[in-house]
């Protein structure tokens, strides 16, 4: 099987993450895509919402798609959890099987910095999506894709800022954040 490992926050998880999630499926040819919410990050602040909230609302973003799942390896795990691990894990899991990591050419940019980097490329192939139109260089594979924009940063503001975001999440996303009050946000109808 070919197996893509989709690692964030998801704070919340947006229809750029959906259009990502589809376009790896559909260009790498994946058998299954796994969405893994951070737990612990050690380049992230925690996050005030919970982890079973983020968890959720990924649950919620992929229902209906057929081969899209969530795993909740990294937020059962109280330590710092280094993306090197999760790879070995999952890889560890599926020891036949083809791994494919999904990252921003952000974040590739800054591989380098990383907890021990090699070792995610050596159990996986990189596929990377665009945020800044940087360029990758090989062993990694562009996924060829429009500039990914939203940010989950920006929709957490503009929810502050009482301004209509539904455009830029899924519907259910939208639904268990207003069922929940995350982020202060209410119904707006």
């Amino acid at each position: 099987m070919r197996i893509g490992l989709f690692g964030g926050a998801f704070n919340p998880p947006h229809n750029g993450h959906m259009s990502v999630a589809r376009c790896a499926i559909k260009e790498a040819n994946l058998d299954k895509l796994i969405f893994i919410p951070t737990g612990n990050a050690p380049h992230k602040e925690e996050t005030q919402i919970s982890r079973e909230d983020r968890y959720n609302m990924v649950s919620e973003a992929i229902s209906g798609e057929e081969k899209m799942s969530v795993s909740d390896y990294e937020i059962k795990r109280s330590e710092v959890n280094y993306s090197a691990n999760t790879v070995e894990y999952f890889k560890s899991l599926y020891p036949e099987d083809e791994l494919f990591f999904i990252i921003g050419d952000d974040s590739y940019n800054q591989l380098d910095t990383w907890f021990e980097p090699h070792r995610i490329m050596a159990s996986s192939t990189l596929l990377v999506f665009p945020r800044e139109g940087a360029d990758v260089k090989s062993p990694a594979v562009m996924l060829p894709m429009d500039v990914v924009e939203a940010a989950s940063s920006e929709i957490r503001e503009k929810i502050k800022m009482g301004k209509d975001c539904r455009n830029l999440l899924p519907k259910k996303v939208f639904d268990y954040i207003i069922k929940r009050n995350l982020y202060g946000l209410r119904d707006l109808d």
